[in-house]
């Protein structure tokens, strides 16, 4: 990031909970900005609706929320197994509008963010934890390991 009088800050740097070893690797991928990466990546998850996809679930989260995800789905009631993608957003089967976004994404510290949305008209927040990892071309890679 560069400051308005020219002077580049590495965020990064100043971030708490890092190890010094994930601040080297997160600097060999380029990121100079870990909350602004991870708010990126989860804007566009949220946007586009990705949670609600399977294949997105087996990729990009831990086998502590995959689990957690699973047993909140009821068989004998949804009728087949899966994750229960829902617990990202609102609880509402239906809202006062189609309405859908994202409003606030803020840094809680150690990996864990509250995200505030909108989710059918119906106002909403969540707390969402994320794991770095760097892998071996350079690319940060981000897993979300738990969701309240």
């Amino acid at each position: 990031m560069t400051t308005t009088d020219g002077t580049k800050v590495n965020l990064v740097e100043q971030q708490d909970g890092i190890s010094d070893s994930l601040k080297a690797e997160l600097e060999r991928a380029g990121i100079e900005d870990l909350d602004g990466a991870i708010e990126a990546f989860f804007t566009e998850v949220f946007d586009a609706k990705y949670y609600e996809d399977e294949g997105f679930i087996e990729k990009y989260c831990t086998e502590n929320l995959k689990k957690k995800l699973k047993e909140e789905v009821d068989v004998d009631v949804e009728g087949e197994e899966g994750y229960a993608s829902w617990l990202f957003r609102s609880d509402a089967q239906d809202g006062p509008s189609d309405e859908y976004k994202l409003i606030k994404f803020i840094p809680e510290g150690n990996g864990w963010y509250k995200y505030d949305f909108i989710d059918m008209g119906v106002s909403g927040s969540h707390r969402i934890k994320f794991i770095v990892h760097v892998n071996p071309r350079n690319q940060a890679e981000f897993y979300i390991d738990e969701l309240e």
